[in-house]
């Protein structure tokens, strides 16, 4: 005869194992560990909120949520659970929830520093900066060794416009783990030395929109001097022949050829001092190759109008659902060219409208080709990707589609970027609307009269 199973003990064996298993890294192990523990034993609190921390690392936050809130359901007054509520319904975009749950675990734990460093970065996606700054800079006081926070507060500065002190704390990304300081042979600029007759290595880092946004800065560089010897992804590398000021290009990875000075291009802004309410360097200031990608406008069409609605899903998604985008293919005026790449392309079979859209995306190999769409074109519809720096570097006229979260380049509020003067923005009410910037889009297309 079988003995009955002792479901309390082989939850906590269960528990156990999925521990063991996420400290060895293993999260999908974890989860289902920590998942059996909350059938074998669901009055067990802490199984359902391990499993919560577990699945949000998979990038599962709706189903974190539930989890946490299973958790809290057995221990309403938890504050790390509430923390990590929080986490998760900022991640979804629900931030007025998550505000409360978080301001109710830093009442239960007012010492605890991560508590309120979540709290600062909510508060920050809330647009309450300046809440989010004070927090931030009197948590730095007392935890100067936290490289994420004093990232985040570096960010948070940037937001304001604060570029003074913005741009000094803009380096900590050295701090992070994820961008850890490339190790170079020789003498580091520091902004302060001689370039007259010196030659300068300034290497890459980052993604593509990052490298368009701050390659602005490398002719003043040169403006001092220096014999700029750049390097950049090889998908660059074409449209950065373009720049005034480049000596000589290196795709990135590849042997640099002497140099006497090196610097990294994403601390140029610090390196030049550059602050107050402005932004030197003029625009455009790339310059698209000349060829041909194949934009036509078709008879009784009169403007030609280029479109990306997916970008980065890390650390937050950037994208729009091409579904609510359609509104867009309503106009007969407009000639809609596809600019999107990967496997999000896809979604014009999935809703059934390629036969709507000229698809430019199998002649786009670089972002020369992409450059030179963009000169065929009347105006450029984009998320915030790196077809936005891309359009904005090059002076074409553009607007973007911008998450209630958006990046700290784009501020929150104004319907144009310091950045770029021929960018249009346009902006979720809250993060759930993606309707209403569309619907606004579609009025200012409508209202668009071709020349």
């Amino acid at each position: 005869m079988t003995e009955p199973m002792d479901h309390e003990a082989e939850a906590q064996r269960a528990l156990a194992a999925g521990a063991k298993a996420w400290q060895a890294g293993r999260v999908e192990e974890a989860v289902a560990a920590f998942s059996a523990a909350t059938r074998l034993a669901p009055g067990i609190a802490s199984a359902h909120g391990n499993l919560g921390v577990a699945l949000r690392r998979l990038g599962r936050p709706q189903a974190a949520v539930c989890s946490y809130r299973r958790a809290l359901a057995l221990t309403p007054d938890e504050p790390a659970t509430l923390s990590n509520l929080g986490n998760a319904l900022r991640e979804i975009g629900e931030l007025a929830e998550g505000e409360t749950v978080m301001r109710r675990a830093v009442a239960l734990a007012p010492d605890n520093r991560s508590f309120a460093f979540n709290l600062a970065l909510l508060l920050r996606d809330s647009r309450q900066h300046l809440e989010a700054l004070a927090m931030m800079e009197a948590l730095a006081v007392g935890w100067p060794e936290n490289g994420e926070l004093a990232w985040d507060l570096a960010l948070t500065r940037l937001y304001l416009e604060d570029y003074h002190d913005g741009w000094r704390g803009y380096e900590a990304r050295f701090r992070l783990a994820r961008s850890p300081a490339r190790p170079l042979p020789g003498l580091r600029w520091d902004g302060k030395a001689d370039l007259a007759g010196k030659t300068l290595f300034l290497h890459s880092e980052q993604g593509f929109g990052d490298a368009l946004q701050f390659v602005r800065f490398v002719p003043l560089a040169a403006a001092r001097g220096a014999r700029v010897v750049l390097e950049c992804l090889p998908e660059l590398r074409e449209l950065f022949a373009t720049l005034p000021g480049v000596a000589q290009l290196v795709d990135k990875g590849a042997p640099p050829p002497p140099y006497d000075l090196w610097a990294p291009m994403l601390s140029l802004p610090c390196l030049l001092e550059t602050g107050g309410d402005f932004l030197p360097g003029s625009v455009p200031y790339l310059t698209q190759p000349p060829r041909e990608v194949g934009v036509r406008r078709p008879p009784g069409t009169k403007l030609s109008v280029g479109l990306v609605w997916a970008g980065k899903t890390t650390p937050r998604d950037r994208s729009w659902p091409l579904e609510e985008l359609l509104p867009l293919l309503s106009d007969p005026r407009v000639a809609v060219h596809g600019l999107q790449l990967g496997p999000r392309n896809a979604d014009l079979d999935r809703l059934g409208v390629r036969p709507l859209v000229h698809d430019l995306a199998p002649k786009l190999d670089s972002f020369a080709d992409t450059a030179a769409a963009m000169a065929a074109l009347d105006l450029i519809v984009t998320v915030d990707t790196s077809v936005a720096h891309l359009a904005g570097a090059l002076g074409r006229p553009c607007w973007v589609l911008l998450r209630y979260v958006s990046d700290w380049r784009w501020r929150d509020e104004p319907a144009d970027s310091a950045w770029y003067p021929s960018l249009r923005l346009f902006r979720q009410a809250d993060p759930q609307d993606f309707k209403g910037p569309v619907a606004e889009m579609a009025k200012a297309l409508a209202e668009v009269n071709p020349t």
